[in-house]
């Protein structure tokens, strides 16, 4: 929780993701969000109240055009995204890609773990952004992206750390990831 009287404050988030199948063959993604009020999740799966609760963090793998038109145009499907993402608050289909890179799936292949490094710090409800993807066995970097004058969309003071798989496309198979947690921290001044 942010404390009473704090000005600004700042979270980190390293971890290591093995999802190489989902990344490479499915229309879906990993979320990773900081500054989150909760898990957006019920029980049974199903996005609940606040979804998915106001975090900044990325989206990695396919990330939908139609909903998010600033990230670059895959028309042979043979890209994987990563992106900075502003999610919203309440509303399951109104986050943001604000920053989004891709690389060739292609890269992926031999690959079974990715680190993955978010950095978020806030003045206020203003914030800025940034995140890297590496292999972390060879330190290959897949990608980097950055973005400042971020307006947070969670209106509580938690600041919880969230890790999810979408599954929004009617695919035959629920494609999964794993996630090992590295380091998380929470700094407010």
């Amino acid at each position: 929780m942010k404390p009473a009287g704090a000005v600004g404050d700042s979270q980190y988030i390293e971890v290591d993701v093995a999802a190489t199948q989902l990344l490479q063959s499915s229309s879906e993604h990993i979320a990773i969000s900081g500054f989150a009020n909760g898990h957006p999740f019920t029980s049974s799966g199903a996005f609940g109240t606040n979804a998915p609760n106001g975090g900044i963090g990325i989206a990695l793998g396919r990330i939908d055009t139609a909903s998010h038109p600033s990230r670059p145009v895959d028309p042979s499907d043979s890209k994987v995204e990563f992106a900075i993402e502003r999610f919203a608050w309440n509303d399951i289909y109104g986050s943001d890609i604000l920053h989004c890179v891709s690389f060739d799936k292609a890269a992926l292949n031999g690959v079974w773990k990715l680190r993955i490094g978010i950095y978020v710090s806030c003045v206020g409800t203003t914030c800025s952004a940034s995140a890297s993807l590496e292999d972390p066995v060879t330190f290959v970097q897949f990608g980097a992206v950055s973005s400042s004058g971020i307006t947070l969309a969670n209106p509580n003071t938690a600041r919880r750390p969230r890790y999810a798989v979408t599954n929004f496309a009617a695919e035959p198979f629920n494609y999964s990831a794993t996630f090992w947690v590295r380091s998380e921290s929470y700094n407010s001044y």
